[in-house]
């Protein structure tokens, strides 16, 4: 198995757009990025969870092709446990359903907004949130695809994901295709379609250029 960085600009990398600087904080604009190139899919992925004592913990995530349109979506409820582990479930179950529904011949694109699990899975940090085990086994489920790139998105541009999470409370269920979605999630996917941004608020730090995707290319 081979690793080639390829190098991002820093825009790209944190699909931030011009921001605009106040006295005490950045408007920036976060979107859900591009689709993914000829001969990919993209996965955003998303965890859940309740610090309440409701013991309320879920999964979602949604596949793409290079149109942006959806292939497969899923929302699930797991145990409850860390928010760390919680993402990468997200993670595994959505690379899982893109290997089990025919799309193990293309290229995949895995977006989430665990800034935390990205770094660590790019290589970029060794710090992590999950075992080993769960660590090795993402690693090999990425390396089933022919090339596979890992990146960031802000959670503000991750909001189908984000929506598929919350309806897991309501409605369990696997959709390929975007036939009986939640409608909740029907909207957040066509904002996407429209080009909908969203906005966020973070320090006036300026960007750096620290960032890279990583590709597993068999």
């Amino acid at each position: 198995m081979v690793w080639n960085a390829v190098a991002v600009s820093c825009a790209a990398a944190a699909n931030v757009r011009e921001p605009s600087y106040s006295s005490s904080l950045l408007l920036a604009v976060a979107d859900a990025g591009a689709p993914p190139p000829d001969g990919f899919v993209k996965l955003n992925f998303d965890g859940s969870l309740y610090n309440d004592g409701s013991g309320r913990a879920s999964i979602g995530g949604v596949i793409r092709d290079c149109r942006g349109r959806v292939l497969i979506a899923f929302a699930e409820r797991t145990e409850h446990t860390t928010v760390g582990i919680v993402e990468a479930r997200a993670l595994i179950r959505g690379l899982q359903l893109a290997r089990y529904y025919f799309l193990g011949g293309l290229g995949m694109v895995a977006e989430g907004d665990d800034r935390v699990l990205v770094k660590l899975l790019r290589a970029e940090d060794t710090y992590t949130r999950i075992p080993l085990d769960m660590q090795q086994e993402i690693i090999t489920l990425l390396g089933q695809f022919p090339a596979c790139q890992v990146q960031h998105i802000f959670r503000e541009g991750n909001q189908v994901a984000d929506a598929l999470c919350h309806a897991a409370y309501q409605q369990q269920g696997v959709w390929v295709g975007a036939v009986a979605l939640p409608g909740a999630v029907v909207e957040k996917v066509e904002d996407d379609a429209y080009g909908v941004k969203h906005e966020r608020i973070c320090k006036p730090t300026p960007p750096t250029c620290d960032s890279s995707i990583q590709s597993w290319v068999s």
